[in-house]
């Protein structure tokens, strides 16, 4: 079985808060998302309170999960079973990807590369967003494809550490009930 590819990092000598790479690491919830045009309004591709966690784990793994709440449910109880419509509402209100990460502590950027995700062309690319850290809030930016009329978008994402045990406020917390024989 062939070993995950790790993650390649460049410490940052006499860092005093440690190299970014170490504070990446740990779960972190979704507070933002916001595309950003010159000369436009910003827009929220997942409404004003959009949902996720974005995991980084020391080994070098991350993974993303973001959605816009209150999709509407499918009619049917089979997820195999949903409309066309029901499947386009579904997945461009979700972003959803998992692989390896590497830092850049001069350039203070990460590179998430997913082997695994919702849509097919992430796969094996490299997803280069800024890094910006502020005690327990991460931004993250990323420059896009240029819109038709040239002019690049660029999506921020604002992130809060989640403490374990917090009630990760703003995140929907499900209970699962064990039934016993």
């Amino acid at each position: 079985m062939k070993e995950p590819e790790q993650a390649h990092t460049v410490a940052q000598p006499n860092s005093i808060l440690g190299s970014i790479a170490s504070q990446l690491v740990g779960v972190w919830t979704l507070v933002g998302y916001a595309d950003e045009q010159e000369g436009r309004e910003d827009s929220y591709p997942f409404g004003p309170k959009p949902e996720g966690f974005l995991i980084y784990t020391p080994g070098g793994f991350v993974s993303a999960q973001l959605m816009k709440p209150g999709r509407s449910l499918f009619q049917s109880h089979d997820w195999r079973q949903g409309t066309p419509e029901e499947y386009q509402e579904s997945g461009s209100g979700y972003i959803a990807y998992c692989g390896v990460y590497e830092v850049d502590e001069e350039k203070e950027t990460v590179i998430h590369i997913p082997s695994v995700a919702l849509l097919p062309n992430l796969i094996h690319g490299r997803q280069l967003r800024s890094v910006i850290l502020n005690g327990e809030r991460l931004t993250l930016r990323a420059i896009g494809a240029p819109v038709e009329n040239g002019i690049l978008i660029t999506s921020r994402l604002e992130w809060q550490r989640a403490e374990p045990g917090s009630n990760l406020d703003g995140v929907r917390t499900y209970h699962v009930r064990q039934n016993t024989l």
